[in-house]
């Protein structure tokens, strides 16, 4: 077997000059660099003063029990850490060079802290956050009055996400929806939040933070309380509650074939349906009939015969009727 441990043993000598090799290169990528803001910032001085540490205690050890591999890859672990730590505290930046090494060290340790929880952050960032915070701003928008206390909440959220947010940018973007269009830009919005599979747990907090939303400024508008049902409607449906909410369908009844033309023209996905009555249009399912009378009006003003259809009502009227 000693001719195996001379193949071990080489392998170790060429893993060991591997090894320098790496080094090398990894240290000369950010020596050359060294001089520039963004690298001295991106080297973690405490990370590094661990890691120091830690390979000190085992470079002891290795000492103890003559183990010249181990001492010889730990030694260039620890050269690099420290080459790497002399970079992160910025002591060849520009305008950096006049300030004392242990200042340099206690502000590269003060942009650090304040970094800390950003990967955590970016863990725990819920999926198609950008989407949630406009979901939430044009909530926040749809009574046309913006509380400090929503801007707050939003404001928190997007802190804590990462995400820029600006009142001023929302609300340069919403200009472009029509005051009839807003109820269907927000539930478009969260149909396409939905159709992307976010966890269930998401959802539901999704749901309380909407509510949390509309409870913000302390004062429920009309306003809100249509686009509450829908949005609360929707979520509980994807959450598959044991209750589900009534569903109401908005339909179109055309009256001639230029009618027909029309719808099919304005909602080119409309669902003809075939009813003893003749033909209709089925323009979508809803959640709240306040909601769906919106969407109704909408069409009305092309003179579409348009209703609201909710298929237990009619069945209970039909039950009251027999009896």
């Amino acid at each position: 077997m000693i001719w195996f441990e001379n193949v071990i043993n080489a392998f170790i000598w060429i893993s060991l000059l591997m090894s320098v090799v790496q080094v090398y290169l990894q240290t000369n990528k950010i020596w050359k660099r060294k001089h520039e803001q963004v690298v001295a910032e991106s080297q973690s001085i405490a990370g590094l003063s661990l890691l120091i540490l830690n390979c000190l205690i085992w470079l002891v050890s290795y000492i103890i029990k003559n183990d010249i591999e181990s001492i010889i890859d730990t030694t260039l672990i620890i050269v690099q850490s420290f080459v790497f730590l002399l970079v992160g505290t910025g002591l060849w930046v520009r305008g950096q060079r006049k300030k004392s090494f242990w200042t340099l060290v206690k502000q590269a340790l003060k942009i650090e802290r304040k970094e800390a929880s950003y990967l955590l952050k970016r863990f725990f960032k819920p999926q198609n956050a950008e989407l949630i915070i406009d979901i939430l701003h044009h909530i926040a928008m749809i009574d046309e009055e913006l509380d400090e206390r929503e801007i707050k909440l939003i404001q928190f959220f997007s802190l804590e996400w990462n995400i820029p947010y600006s009142v001023e940018q929302k609300n340069k973007e919403r200009r472009k929806i029509t005051l009839e269009n807003k109820y269907v830009y927000i539930r478009n919005k969260l149909l396409d939040y939905l159709q992307r599979d976010p966890p269930m747990e998401q959802v539901a907090q999704l749901k309380d933070l909407i509510n949390e939303m509309i409870l913000a400024d302390e004062k429920v508008t009309e306003e809100e309380k249509i686009i509450s049902g829908e949005l609360n409607g929707m979520l509980d449906s994807y959450l598959q509650k044991e209750e589900l909410p009534q569903i109401y369908q908005v339909i179109i009844v055309p009256q001639n074939s230029k009618q027909e033309e029309l719808i099919k023209e304005l909602i080119p996905d409309s669902k003809e349906l075939r009813t003893f009555g003749g033909r209709v249009f089925s323009i979508g399912t809803f959640y709240s009939k306040s909601f769906a009378e919106i969407v109704c009006q909408r069409f009305r003003k092309f003179n579409l015969f348009t209703i609201v259809y909710n298929l237990e009502n009619v069945l209970q009227e039909f039950d009251n009727t027999i009896k």
